[in-house]
């Protein structure tokens, strides 16, 4: 799944009523996120257990270092494998 522009909590909100669409990838590709706030954080974090739930590893691709300054600040980044985002990802 890739997700795109703002992650904050009226795209959350969104994202959280369709998460049956996407909620079983073990990847997310964040490259495209402009902005992210506790509550998408938090949508993350969700995610991330549910992975972990099922037995897999719960990766980001193209996570910015504002994510990880947040997750880190949260606790939480722990909880992800970190997937530098390539040129043959773009």
């Amino acid at each position: 799944m890739t997700l795109s522009g703002e992650l904050q909590a009226p795209q959350v909100n969104d994202l959280w009523q369709r998460r049956a669409e996407w909620w079983q990838d073990d990847q997310l590709e964040l490259g495209g996120v402009t902005t992210l706030d506790s509550a998408g954080l938090a949508l993350l974090v969700k995610w991330a257990k549910a992975v972990l739930a099922r037995g897999a590893t719960p990766q980001l691709v193209g996570a910015s270092s504002d994510f990880y300054t947040l997750a880190n600040l949260y606790g939480v980044a722990g909880l992800f494998q970190s997937t530098p985002l390539t040129t043959e990802d773009a």
